[in-house]
């Protein structure tokens, strides 16, 4: 029996609210059992917005996690903070109700969903910490698998004045570039449309990096490395273009290329040697003979500054593909190399090697940030 002299304290629903907009997703599923009222509060879009804006700030990385896909097509899900402080950080399965066993790859990420592409033909929007998930409709344009100068490469962006998420996709089956086609999809709407203005013989280096209503790639005009890189961006509401033009003392060295995607403490990125956004601050990895060196712009403009240089104190750093996956404000650069994570201390100049708990060759690494944020609406 329960003791009448214990009184349990009532307290205010803006403390409540306050409480929950810090709890992991997981449990607040959980909580939306204990009463209707919770239910409703929890399922509302005030409430997801205000456990999004805590989740891009929350401190230690606590809300984000990589999305690590082994050969073999196994997909685990890893925290970031645990990377970064742990020397064995442990993985957990993550599974799509709509993917099964079929090859996929991360496209985009943006507040909690992630963008998959499906066996090169299909996609769908995802949210990983809700199990939540939905197929999008056939972009109408033909993607020549197999061959070598065929491309699709898209990103996932928040358009906030239509309070709208969209995926801008490009498309190319000829190897003069010729016929790039630029489709974007409207989750809102539920439908593709084609870009008609789109001018430039350019080619996107992996998936797009969100930030401040655009997304941004690495762009070759044309498909040879001399020929030079720079940053396309789209504005996702006037689905406008824009070159920012990089200047040679970031670019220059024996390889220099990117791509990106985003997150809100730090930056990360999906694929590529480097280019990433963060607080409002574009961050660009370059490959150099002898070290990697990490570069900084304000994404309004100014000039770029250098925020790390990695040197190469082994032959297997100096000869492994290197992508960027963060980029801390204290130093540190978290990288892939080759299948093995490396964190560099830009204070110390020191190198640490955390290997994941029980996994196989990893073959590629994903972002994503935990939130309610629903790909259905």
């Amino acid at each position: 029996m329960e003791d009448p002299s214990i009184v349990i304290p009532k307290l205010p629903n803006d403390v409540i609210i306050e409480i929950l907009t810090r709890l992991p997703v997981k449990p607040l599923l959980k909580f939306k059992c204990v009463c209707k009222s919770w239910r409703a509060l929890i399922s509302s879009t005030q409430f997801v917005a205000a456990h999004l804006e805590f989740s891009k700030s929350a401190p230690n990385l606590t809300t984000h996690r990589l999305i690590l896909k082994y050969r073999g097509n196994t997909t685990k899900q890893c925290s970031v903070n645990s990377i970064l402080h742990q020397s064995v950080p442990e993985a957990f399965d993550l599974s799509c109700s709509l993917i099964s066993e079929r090859y996929r790859w991360v496209v985009g990420s943006c507040n909690g969903l992630v963008c998959l592409l499906i066996d090169k033909k299909e996609m769908i929007l995802w949210n990983p910490s809700t199990g939540i998930c939905k197929k999008l409709p056939d972009c109408g344009v033909e993607i020549n698998v197999g061959d070598y100068y065929s491309y699709y490469t898209s990103g996932l962006g928040y358009d906030k004045s239509s309070d709208d998420y969209k995926v801008v996709g490009f498309f190319n089956n000829n190897r003069d570039l010729s016929e790039v086609m630029v489709q974007v999809y409207s989750l809102k709407n539920d439908k593709w449309k084609r870009i008609e203005n789109f001018k430039g013989r350019w080619s996107m280096d992996g998936t797009a990096t969100f930030a401040n209503g655009k997304l941004y790639w690495i762009a070759n005009q044309g498909n040879e490395l001399e020929s030079g890189w720079d940053i396309l961006s789209v504005d996702l509401e006037t689905e406008e273009y824009e070159m920012l033009q990089v200047p040679s003392y970031v670019k220059s060295g024996y390889y220099s290329s990117s791509a990106c995607s985003s997150s809100a403490c730090g930056s990360a990125v999906a694929s590529g040697v480097g280019g990433l956004v963060s607080e409002g601050s574009l961050h660009v990895l370059c490959s150099h003979l002898e070290s990697t060196e990490v570069w900084t712009m304000d994404v309004g403009g100014g000039d770029w500054t250098k925020v790390a240089t990695v040197p190469y104190i082994d032959d297997f750093l100096k000869y492994s593909y290197k992508k960027a996956s963060y980029v801390l404000k204290d130093g540190q650069v978290l990288l892939l190399c080759g299948s093995t994570f490396v964190i560099y201390d830009a204070e110390d100049c020191s190198f640490r090697y955390p290997e994941v708990r029980d996994s196989g060759e990893l073959v590629g690494v994903g972002a994503y940030l935990g939130s309610l944020v629903s790909p259905v609406g």
